[in-house]
């Protein structure tokens, strides 16, 4: 090996040598440092950092930081629909508390692995945001027993397509997802609206400027606290602003917490709670559209998190990822749940405390079935104010929407063929937003499809996108 002289750099062999980890003295730190570069294997002998085990109570209150900054959108998607739906803050508190323990159960698959199920990363499973459009619109039209028919067969649609994605994958480039990502936030924005300001525009306190008022402040706080607060106070900024907002309505009178001690302390509500699932075919394909979106999102979540633990993500484990977002909705059908997806949220928390085991996620899991269990968990959450809920709903959805338009910026606009796949899925998929009624006079098998902006702006997009690509699409 060359001698590194005054003005010399080493030769391309010493280099090498330098970079091969055998020939590293291994300082002696602890595991969870995990301060390697992210592209590094584990030297023989260890475990690779996604495997590395920690001390126990490390480990617990790395889980707890992992669950502070997933629950907020853990817990916001139940109370949503559940407002939406006209639902009392009893059966909200029953949604909360189901919600919390399938995602803890689809948690613990995802970062623990059991069979051919789970990644064994760490990734943690939450109720869809993009799921909340197709609940409330079956819900109203259909009930929510044709809600939970559809989540079951979309589940077994997911389980069995996901080791085929990868020929899926060609319908949904970025063009495609991007438009349905944001059509998506943008046709929930009138959800978190309609929570702030009421339903009925007729009634005399429609807009009541309380109401505005709190919902105001919790966003300006939102705004505040992401401006000014670092690290994981940063990232809980939604939830801190959703404690504080709905402290400052129960003391005004806006929401009460009088109900809070009624009914039990353990306890889950039990299968079909709302009654034997029925099956619609328009309910089934709408929820077949947000399933294929959310295949997309989950994929992208796997390979973001292998970057970031420094581990090759291939094929098997996408296919084992998806299957554990498949399970957790076909359970939702009998266990009164939600569309289930993995979140993206805790990759970034990685990155940042570069503690890459997934075992702090696995205890994630374990926390959310125990909130879960804890009835009182879900009757606080219910108890929040609506127009509280309604100012993290519009941040939620805002953010959804800008996801979908970082994923457009990334498209070629000076070609016209994007340009009017765009505008077209947009314009369509946005009417049922704007005018809901403007379907009612089809038949309706039609009207229940076309009711949804998603559906259509999803099949608009993928369509049109055949049609200018196609040999991209067959490809």
């Amino acid at each position: 090996m060359a001698s590194k002289g005054p003005g010399r750099t080493p030769s391309r062999a010493a280099r090498t040598v330098n970079r091969c980890p055998r020939n590293r003295i291994r300082r002696a730190e602890p595991v969870m440092t995990l301060d390697k570069p992210d592209h590094a294997a584990a030297p023989p002998g260890e475990p690779r950092p996604d495997d590395a085990r920690l001390p126990f109570w490390p480990m617990v209150l790395l889980g707890i930081q992992h669950t502070l900054v997933m629950y907020a959108g853990a817990v916001v998607v139940p109370i949503v629909v559940g407002a939406a739906l006209g639902l009392t803050a009893g059966q909200i508190a029953d949604l909360v508390s189901i919600d919390l323990v399938l995602a803890g159960i689809g948690t613990l698959l995802q970062a623990g692995g059991v069979w051919k199920f789970g990644i064994r990363m760490p990734l943690v499973v939450g109720a869809a945001s993009s799921g909340i459009a197709p609940m409330i619109a079956v819900g109203h039209s259909r009930g929510l027993p044709t809600v939970y028919g559809s989540l079951l067969v979309a589940g077994v649609v997911w389980v069995l397509a996901a080791p085929y994605f990868s020929m899926l994958l060609r319908l949904f480039p970025a063009v495609v997802t991007g438009t349905v990502i944001t059509l998506i936030g943008l046709t929930l924005l009138p959800v978190g609206i309609r929570l702030v300001a009421g339903s009925d525009s007729s009634a005399s306190d429609y807009g009541r400027l309380s109401h505005i008022a709190l919902a105001a402040a919790t966003i300006a706080l939102m705004v505040v606290f992401r401006r000014f607060l670092r690290g994981l106070l940063g990232q809980l900024s939604i939830l801190l602003a959703l404690v504080i907002g709905a402290i400052a309505g129960w003391a005004t009178g806006i929401g009460t917490l009088a109900h809070v001690e009624d009914g039990s302390i353990v306890g889950i509500i039990g299968p079909m709670h709302f009654g034997a699932p029925r099956f619609d075919i328009p309910s089934i394909l709408l929820f077949l559209v947000i399933v294929f979106v959310l295949m997309v999102e989950g994929s992208g979540q796997g390979l973001a998190v292998g970057q970031v633990v420094g581990k090759p993500v291939g094929p098997e484990e996408i296919t084992r990822l998806l299957r554990v977002d498949g399970l957790m909705t076909l359970c939702s059908g009998f266990c009164n749940g939600f569309v289930y997806t993995t979140f993206g949220q805790n990759i970034g928390l990685i990155a940042m405390t570069r503690v890459r085991s997934r075992y702090p996620v696995v205890v994630v899991g374990v926390l959310l079935i125990v909130c879960g269990v804890l009835r009182p968990v879900g009757r606080v959450a219910a108890a929040i104010p609506a127009p509280v809920i309604g100012a993290a709903a519009i941040m939620t959805f805002g953010a959804l929407a800008v996801s979908g338009i970082q994923i457009l910026a990334r498209v070629d606009f000076e070609r016209p063929a994007n340009l009017t796949i765009v505008m077209v899925s947009l314009g369509v998929g946005l009417v049922p937003a704007f005018a809901p009624g403007c379907y009612r006079q089809l038949p309706e098998f039609a009207a229940v499809f076309l009711g949804s902006g998603v559906a259509t702006g999803t099949l608009l997009a993928v369509a049109l996108n055949a049609a200018f690509h196609p040999r991209l699409t067959n490809s």
